[in-house]
């Protein structure tokens, strides 16, 4: 006998939250590609004010910069399969972590808090049983 909730709705909502947690990334990483640079102009123009309280290196965050775009392809591609689920959720998690600590540094603590939830979601989908295969919840 199953608890409250069927395995297979517990495994249904991990592919759901999965599934948006790829279109969220794919989505951010296309539009950098198409923002022509602009995305990378912003944030190191941000990072570089030396009225900040922390300031890094400028060669740590214009290199994060530059990556950021790739990671977000790559993470989000990974997450649309079933392999290694739970480790990508889990690089899932530490990327939004490193983009709240980033709006922190910046003192943009709004913009941190709101990354919040999204780190939640990641906690979520790695807690919740996956299908073996993305096909598979159809059937």
């Amino acid at each position: 006998m199953e608890g409250i909730i069927s395995t297979r709705t517990l495994q249904n909502t991990e592919l759901i939250l999965r599934l948006t947690m790829a279109m969220t990334l794919l989505i951010a990483g296309v539009s950098k590609f198409f923002s022509m640079g602009s995305f990378h102009a912003y944030y190191v123009k941000q990072f570089s004010n030396e009225g900040l309280r922390i300031n890094l290196p400028p060669f740590s965050y214009d290199a994060y910069l530059t990556v950021i775009p790739y990671l977000e392809l790559g993470i989000g591609i990974a997450l649309f399969t079933s392999l290694k689920r739970r480790f990508f959720i889990v690089v899932w998690i530490a990327y939004f972590i490193s983009l709240e600590m980033g709006h922190y540094l910046l003192e943009e603590f709004t913009s941190a808090n709101m990354i919040i939830p999204y780190i939640i979601m990641g906690v979520l989908a790695y807690a919740l049983p996956g299908h073996r295969h993305i096909l598979s919840w159809a059937f």
